[in-house]
């Protein structure tokens, strides 16, 4: 069957099947079959320049996997889909996202996980996407690996370039920029690399912290910074240190990053790693207890990065298995390797159980006597909680360490369990117990 209409079809019988009716009728109803050629397929979304890009991006990430699943159970063979929209003058075109600003349209602000961690550069990112060069300019994002700067930087991008798409946005690199301006000198190309990098209206830089041992770079880098900041356009910058703390780097640049905002990432906190996991998850054809995403929330605290390595791992083990339940012992083998490489002391509910006690500032051994005042009986509740959370321990175990029957601890971890869910002060609160008891 090499008919593209016969294949797109059958694919869309197949679609609206696996599908709700409203997104089927939203997202793969309007799209236009267009080639097959070789190993791809190239589906159009109409809408124009800008709602065109919008579609393309929702396809591209949220869909592509099913539509290309479904491809492959029609045609027989993987094709790479290739998506491209309609213009007002009815010409098919690329993405210009993907044409002119090396921004990837799967970072958008909607899937971007706000936490305590993470809120004041997110909504500095938002209103510079807004209103470039209007509040912060620079924007100089900094935070660890794996924490969402690139995520951020990239979104801001593409939140621009949809709202004005006469606009020029660059996305690049201290090292692209580096190596694109030892190319330009070596090809006597100067100008042109000047004009890709001072005629843009907004420009996107990670990881500035690598020019700091360039001296060239950093000196062109200098003069374009300052002919960016004069014409009034907006610039965006991310780094894994503050600029006071980045060594080697000119005093004239990091007076310059500082003129604007300084906005930190954190690891994300427990109630931002759930979050984040369940997000995720809405994106797989997979069903997850509560207490498996729990579980991968507690034991996976470092960043977003290893958070969605984590769970890759559980679907790539669950498509071993064949199966789209995940269960406990599912995700425990799939981690079992990780976890064994994570700096972690040898936990047990007694540590747990010592570790609470020394957060309330509690008598060693208050938790398992006989008390049931609430100074002595909420806190025990917690450890009750943590222990069936992080140990994945039985509640008859659980209520013999603490002198009491299974059914008392199943009280409390569902009490406590509801709790955090509420209460974002018990939330930092457990959150900030689970990093101790982890700590070696």
């Amino acid at each position: 069957m090499e008919n593209i209409n016969d294949i797109w079809g059958n694919v869309t019988k197949q679609l609206r099947d696996e599908m709700s009716t409203v997104a089927f009728d939203t997202w793969i109803k309007p799209i236009k079959p267009v080639e097959v050629a070789g190993d791809s397929i190239t589906l159009c979304v109409p809408g124009g320049l800008q709602k065109g890009s919008l579609n393309k991006s929702m396809i591209m990430t949220k869909y592509r996997s099913l539509i290309e699943s479904s491809i492959k159970n029609v045609t027989g063979k993987s094709l790479d889909l290739d998506v491209c929209f309609e213009t007002n003058s009815g010409v098919q075109a690329d993405d210009p996202i993907k044409q002119e600003s090396a921004l990837n349209p799967k970072y958008t602000f909607d899937n971007f996980i706000v936490g305590n961690n993470n809120n004041l550069a997110q909504a500095a990112s938002l209103a510079v996407a807004e209103t470039p060069a209007h509040k912060y300019n620079p924007l100089f994002i900094y935070g660890g690996s794996g924490l969402g700067k690139t995520h951020l930087i990239q979104a801001i991008g593409n939140f621009y370039l949809t709202n004005n798409p006469g606009k020029r946005v660059l996305y690049t690199t201290s090292e692209k920029f580096t190596y694109e301006l030892v190319n330009a000198i070596r090809e006597k190309t100067n100008q042109d690399f000047r004009n890709k990098h001072r005629t843009v209206d907004l420009l996107l830089m990670d990881d500035v912290q690598f020019l700091a041992t360039k001296e060239l770079a950093q000196e062109e880098f200098f003069h374009t910074f300052n002919a960016l900041y004069e014409a009034g356009k907006q610039i965006v910058l991310t780094s894994d240190r503050l600029p006071s703390e980045t060594p080697h780097l000119a005093d004239r640049l990091k007076t310059r990053f500082q003129m604007g905002l300084l906005a930190d990432i954190q690891p994300p906190d427990y109630e931002t790693r759930l979050a984040i996991l369940k997000s995720k998850i809405e994106d797989e054809y997979f069903t997850f207890d509560e207490e498996i995403v729990e579980y991968v929330a507690n034991n996976i605290t470092s960043n977003v990065r290893d958070l969605e390595g984590a769970l890759k791992r559980i679907l790539a083990y669950a498509g071993i298995e064949r199966t789209n339940t995940i269960s406990m012992e599912l995700a425990q083998k799939a981690l079992k390797e990780i976890l064994s490489t994570l700096p972690q002391r040898n936990i047990t509910i007694s540590v747990i159980i010592d570790e609470v006690e020394k957060y309330y500032r509690l008598p060693k051994g208050s938790l398992i006597t006989k008390k049931r005042s609430n100074d002595i009986a909420y806190p025990r509740h917690i450890a009750m909680y943590i222990s069936r959370v992080i140990l994945d321990e039985s509640y008859a175990s659980i209520g013999d360490a603490f002198k009491r029957d299974h059914s008392t601890v199943m009280n409390a971890v569902k009490k406590i369990k509801k709790m955090v869910t509420e209460d974002t002060e018990l939330q930092e609160i457990i959150n900030e117990l689970v990093t101790n008891i982890k700590k070696d």
